[in-house]
């Protein structure tokens, strides 16, 4: 069994654990990828719909995973028991819903020795409610796959709560700077194209709130200064 590309960088995220759980699994190709190398010794194929859950029932079989990963029907981490959040994948979701899913099985969150989030969309969201909730970026990573690209976090809860970050921080995390990410370049350049068309959007509105908008242009500016600044390759013309 082989994967590439956003599903390559959630498994290499996944640290050493006796039960994965996968929220939205789909195909269930991460946990069967999982199981396969022996990166846990269980698995949990978890999808609010039995659609999927097929198709993860038809992998499971196809590699022969029966006595090792358990298909469950249910919403978010409803399906899974405190004791059971190892390490927790959430990915092929926007932002917001993986933040409700996580608000309403919070308990079970702050349990999980890992989580691993890969939002689809919505990502500049993320970060502030985890540092507002108390969990901790401990990785994060980027991966191209066709013309997109993906982010993906591992991610803890420390009860450490964050109050204060720069706004460029939302949409660049710090992590993918310290480590100068190989797709970094890439990702800021498609940020400044988004907050160039929102500044234009401000602009062009009949009511405009000039404090919005300095916010905006400011967060425009930090990016294409961290485009521009020292490691920068390119500018962004």
């Amino acid at each position: 069994m082989a994967i590439s590309g956003r599903l390559k960088l959630i498994y290499d995220m996944i640290p050493q654990c006796s039960i994965l759980s996968d929220i939205g699994t789909d195909h269930a190709y991460i946990p069967a990828y999982a199981l396969l190398n022996n990166r846990c010794e269980k698995a949990l194929a978890c999808d609010v719909k039995p659609g999927p859950l097929e198709r993860a029932k038809r992998t499971r079989k196809k590699y022969n995973l029966e006595d090792k990963m358990e298909l469950r029907l249910g919403s978010g981490l409803e399906p899974i028991e405190e004791h059971e959040a190892d390490v927790i994948i959430m990915a092929g979701m926007g932002s917001y819903l993986i933040i409700e899913l996580i608000e309403d099985s919070f308990k079970k969150a702050q349990k999980a020795n890992y989580i691993i989030l890969q939002p689809m969309t919505g990502q500049e969201i993320i970060r502030p409610f985890l540092w507002r909730r108390g969990f901790e970026v401990v990785d994060e990573g980027l991966a191209n796959e066709g013309k997109k690209l993906y982010q993906t976090m591992l991610i803890r809860y420390t009860s450490q709560r964050r109050e204060s970050w720069d706004k460029v921080n939302e949409y660049i995390g710090e992590i993918l700077i310290a480590k100068n990410d190989p797709l970094l370049f890439d990702w800021v350049k498609e940020q400044i194209r988004k907050q160039k068309k929102t500044v234009t959007g401000l602009k062009k509105a009949k009511l405009i709130i000039d404090e919005q908008l300095r916010e905006e242009e400011k967060l425009l500016v930090d990016l294409q200064n961290l485009l521009n600044g020292p490691g920068g390759k390119a500018n962004d013309n």
